[in-house]
């Protein structure tokens, strides 16, 4: 773990990014009591940040003196490891044990990334089309394409009811380099299989081709009946997938520049968006269902040229400049980051003819990134100290009731720190408990007091004011001149400058990023220019974690599951499921300004992975082998299947 959180050194608020390194241990679980907020007296609150644990590591079936791993693949069942001599190795996503291996195909044939689907697994090698049952690694069929494929294959399964009969349909849809996209039945080609031969219904193998004649680099999408994909003459088409009309177009969407990176499909019930990138920096968002109709177009400052990640309504992805960005799916507006909630409050005063020897200004803010950090309220004026400022919270989003007749409802409470800095000498409430009167002896410029504000309740835990609930408060400060002789400042007696805090806001972007790896519900997992594994805040985009794994060169973009997948070139997979920490946050006031003990109180795990695509359906898992799989060698050619 970093050495900052182990020995609890003090650190300063400013800049104070934490960072956990997921190779050592977690701390020691603590009693649950520890992870609850403190009582006001000692100003303490917890902050949560993420871990990546490894789950699991398993070794990949290649001969690791002379081969090594080409294609990682994953959905919310296997990780699929592809080496460069053709072996295939399926591996249990939830534990790691090994379902199967074999080699496909011919020693090093050029082959694409394996496609899956909840029963079976897809290979190209060469020509050559491969399927197998998914969990027991079973042949179903090898069938050589007439034309090789430009981009991975997809598996697309649809159940139609005869009368009382259910059938299930499947189709392994391959975009082949003549321009052409083929969809070819998977229960006739398994019967030739079986049997050598079609079903007499079935004059080829190929159910349908979908014939445009451009370059298409990027895996086709299959949403609910029809299949979209985008091509290097800059066009997105939408064809029909099955039914009388199977192959049939639906609409052709013009970009007027090229495909950049893998189109993205959202499903969100019935509504199935596109959303594609050009080379010439835009992105488009386009209605599958529809007759390609635009729900919005971006133009951005470089074009995207890595595959990009929906989460919810939440699109991510990475320009070609190294900067990711949060978008609206719906609307594709940018996402916005709370810089946090203040006020400058001012005034200047001087004699005709004089300098401006009395200016007042008092900056009072507070850092919205940080779910710990205090209120700050430095006395930046010229000559002037002051004497009180209130605190008025009636004109915010904040609701509650209190009374000072009644001790039993919500009030306000101030912790401060720099109290003899700033002579800060009383607090008093007005009747409605929402308005804070602070006065003091001797606050004067280049000073600093610090406030963390809560709401305490005699029977429950103090709740501390988030700063989005601030704003719209209303701020009074009495400031006074520091009187150097008598009657020097006569003409400059006390009086009250006013204010009230507002809510800055910036685009959410992270710069420095080269890929996206994965994300989880509060994280989103990235690879950063120098190969190092971060972990970003999806509110903030604050850095949370940091992990040095260079001998994982490998790393899988995984859009299925919220678990990181890696592997090195040897095979040697892992796969990291995030563990979040809490840590109590105590303020620690010190000569100059305000520092922060951090100590880890309790750490939070998650059991199964969460699910994207699927988030409501949790597929059934198949018995898992009684033994641990042992690290083997690659098959000779003529043992393996091809």
């Amino acid at each position: 773990m970093n050495p900052v959180f182990r020995n609890g050194l003090l650190l300063a608020l400013s800049g104070w990014v934490p960072s956990v390194y997921a190779q050592e241990a977690p701390p020691a679980q603590a009693p649950a009591a520890a992870a609850q907020a403190d009582s006001p007296d000692d100003g303490r609150s917890v902050y949560s940040v993420p871990s990546l644990t490894p789950q699991w590591q398993a070794q990949a079936v290649l001969n690791r003196s002379t081969d090594k791993l080409k294609f990682l693949t994953a959905d919310e069942d296997i990780v699929v490891a592809q080496s460069m001599s053709g072996v295939v190795t399926v591996l249990n996503s939830e534990n790691g044990r090994e379902y199967w291996s074999s080699r496909v195909g011919r020693e090093n044939d050029a082959s694409m990334p394996a496609a899956t689907d909840g029963q079976l697994l897809a290979v190209i090698t060469g020509p050559t089309l491969h399927c197998f049952e998914k969990f027991t690694g079973r042949r179903l069929f090898s069938y050589r394409m007439p034309q090789s494929p430009s981009a991975p294959p997809i598996i697309f399964r649809r159940d139609v009811t005869y009368g009382n009969a259910t059938r299930t349909l499947r189709w392994i849809v391959v975009p082949n380099i003549d321009g052409s996209i083929v969809s070819f039945d998977v229960d006739a080609l398994e019967r030739m299989g079986r049997l050598g031969t079609l079903p007499s219904d079935v004059w080829r193998g190929e159910q349908w081709r979908f014939v445009i004649s451009e370059d298409i680099r990027f895996g086709v999408l299959a949403g609910s009946s029809r299949l979209g994909f985008a091509t290097a003459a800059g066009n997105i088409y939408g064809v029909m997938l099955s039914g009388s009309d199977a192959g049939e177009g639906r609409f052709q969407f013009i970009m007027k520049s090229g495909a950049s990176a893998p189109p993205l499909l959202a499903v969100r019930g019935t509504d199935e968006r596109v959303v594609s990138a050009t080379k010439d920096g835009r992105l488009f968002c386009v209605d599958l269902n529809s007759g390609g109709r635009m729900h919005w177009g971006l133009s951005l400052a470089a074009p995207v040229m890595k595959p990009m990640l929906a989460i919810e309504n939440d699109l991510y992805f990475v320009t070609h400049d190294s900067v990711m960005a949060r978008h609206d799916l719906v609307s594709g507006d940018a996402a916005q980051i709370s810089s946090g909630t203040g006020t400058v409050v001012s005034q200047a005063e001087s004699s005709r003819g004089e300098l401006r020897a009395y200016g007042a200004s008092v900056e009072v803010s507070i850092d919205g990134l940080t779910a710990f950090a205090p209120f700050r309220i430095a006395n930046r004026s010229t000559q002037q100290e002051i004497r009180s400022l209130t605190l008025d919270l009636s004109r915010t989003p904040l609701t509650f009731t209190a009374s000072t007749a009644d001790p039993a409802v919500p009030a306000i409470t101030v912790l401060g720190d720099g109290r003899e800095a700033t002579g800060l000498t009383t607090m008093t409430l007005s009747p409605d408990q929402k308005s804070a009167t602070l006065e003091f002896v001797g606050f004067d410029a280049d000073e600093y007091l610090y406030l963390n504000l809560g709401l305490q309740h005699p029977e429950l835990a103090v709740q501390k004011i988030p700063d989005s609930q601030l704003s719209g408060a209303d701020i009074r400060v009495l400031v006074a001149p520091k009187r150097a002789a008598a009657g020097a400042t006569e003409s400059y007696p006390p009086r009250t400058i006013k204010g009230r805090l507002t809510t800055g806001s910036r685009p959410w972007k992270v710069a420095g990023i080269s890929s996206i790896l994965a994300a989880s519900e509060a994280t989103i997992y990235c690879e950063d220019l120098a190969g190092t594994i971060v972990g970003i805040d999806r509110r903030n985009g604050t850095y949370q974690f940091s992990m040095n794994a260079t001998d994982q060169s490998i790393r899988l973009f995984n859009d299925r599951t919220d678990r990181v997948i890696t592997s090195s070139l040897s095979g040697q997979v892992t796969l990291w499921a995030e563990r979040r920490i809490q840590y109590g946050v105590t303020p620690l006031p010190v000569a100059g300004g305000l520092t922060w003990l951090v100590t880890p109180v309790a750490e939070l795990q998650t059991d199964f992975a969460r699910y994207h695509r699927n988030p409501e359906q949790r597929p059934l898992m198949p018995d898992v082998p009684a033994r641990e799989p042992q690290v083997a060698t690659a098959p000779d050619s003529t043992a393996a299947g091809g």
